[in-house]
């Protein structure tokens, strides 16, 4: 066995446990004559078995004359804290360390010990649970800062290395357990597949790998489509409904547009509803809203400190953007109060259709200024309201069905007036 494609210029950390994978993994390193150092977390779930494995890692190192960092934490307290499972909470511990360390010493990679087994796992179990291209294509080698340089190799070849030039290792006893799915993939599943096709594996691997050859092409052609069908004005970007009906296969494609704002593919299937849906209509994720706005779908963040593009529903009372904070109110209009101040605008409330829509303001938009009868280009609005120039890109608009309700802190628009048929007021109030 040989490590390939590294280089002896860079330095490594190496995530070692103290089992075999890893341990063969050090003796390579070692062999090789790369520079490396080894990192190990002590996560004290197994009892004595946790201090024996740190044990075992001090001891190759102190005899190999390489430097090693030790992390001992309480794994159990920690998840309970985080309120997160075992294996999050492990997995966030174990990086963090490892990213202190290599900031702290200047190392280049960190590399762990993921082999062709973990990956043949890794496929199958994503395959099984639903999943796209992107999931067949196995484990990465390399993700941003850490490298995996076992892939190529089996299970089997680690074992005979291992075996071969006497490697130190401890077995962990938690591999043996059915208590998580990965196990139970690994101890049963695999094995009757192997059962039935002798050759599984070896074919598996060769899938993995034509499916990544698959995954660049299909890579290449979303990111075409990005650049067709996704504008980015601001903070927001806008997807033209018109042309995202051309496109087929049209649910696929809108998933990959639309993923990396943590939408899933079941949301992508509610968010083609929109098409056909009224301007308003939105679908939200955990970090963002795509809201249905005439002919385009508008991605924008739920944190309205940074979207520039807000619906407002019937109810609301307060909306925070990154220049203003906006109350609103709404009042008889025997008790209502004329306010002429330029902060502050008071529409008839019948005359509106939830939901509002609050955004910035763009070219072409138009009103009829209050007072008067004809439209007028909002861009002329602003400059006969001598609006400097660097000011304008902290304008916003509230709008309803289309129709500009109030250029907000500038001026309202006529055909939303309070007047002696008004029994309901709505009023909005900036800060």
């Amino acid at each position: 066995m040989k490590l390939e494609n590294l280089n002896k210029v860079k330095k490594y950390l190496l995530a070692v446990s103290g089992g075999i994978d890893s341990m063969v993994m050090a003796d390579l390193f070692l062999q090789q004559q790369l520079e490396f150092s080894v990192a190990h977390c002590n996560f004290q779930l197994r009892e004595e078995d946790s201090n024996l494995d740190e044990q075992l890692v001090i001891d190759w190192c102190t005899k190999n004359n390489i430097d090693y960092f030790i992390k001992r934490v309480d794994t159990k307290e920690y998840c309970a804290q985080h309120k997160c499972s075992i294996q999050v909470g492990a997995r966030e511990i174990r990086y963090a360390f490892f990213d202190e360390i290599c900031a702290d010493k200047n190392i280049d990679f960190i590399v762990t010990a993921h082999h062709q087994d973990d990956t043949i796992e890794t496929t199958l179990f994503q395959f099984f649970r639903g999943t796209g291209i992107q999931g067949l294509t196995g484990i990465p080698a390399r993700n941003q800062k850490i490298i995996r340089p076992l892939l190529s190799y089996s299970k089997q070849q680690i074992v005979d290395y291992a075996a071969k030039f006497q490697v130190a290792f401890r077995e962990d006893k938690s591999n043996l357990k059915q208590d998580y799915s990965r196990n139970k993939m690994r101890l049963h599943i695999i094995p009757q597949l192997e059962e039935l096709y002798p050759a599984f594996k070896n074919n598996i691997a060769n899938n993995i790998h034509r499916m990544n050859e698959v995954n660049e092409i299909y890579l290449q052609q979303i990111k075409n489509y990005k650049k067709k069908l996704i504008e980015q004005r601001g903070k927001d970007f806008y997807i033209p409904i018109l042309k995202l009906k051309t496109i087929t296969p049209l649910a696929t494609i809108l998933f990959e547009l639309i993923k990396e704002f943590h939408f899933s593919y079941e949301q992508t299937l509610q968010v083609l509803q929109l098409l056909e849906r009224q301007t308003g209509s939105l679908v939200a994720s955990q970090s963002h809203q795509i809201i249905k706005n005439r002919n385009f779908l508008i991605v924008t963040e739920k944190n309205t400190q940074l979207s520039e593009l807000i619906l407002m529903d019937e109810g609301n009372t307060k909306i925070e953007t990154q220049d203003f904070v906006m109350k609103l109110k709404s009042i008889r209009a025997d008790k209502f109060e004329i306010n002429k101040g330029l902060k502050y605008c008071a529409i008839d409330a019948k005359l509106i259709e939830f939901p509002l829509l609050l955004r910035k303001w763009r070219t072409g938009d138009y009103l009829y200024p209050f007072g008067m009868t004809k439209k007028k280009k909002l861009s002329k609005v602003l400059i006969d309201a001598k609006i400097p120039l660097h000011e304008k890109e902290t304008i916003w608009v509230v709008e309803s069905n289309k129709k500009i309700v109030w250029v907000v802190g500038v001026k309202s628009d006529n055909r939303f007036r309070v007047s002696e048929k008004t029994q309901n007021v709505l009023c909005f109030e900036i800060k």
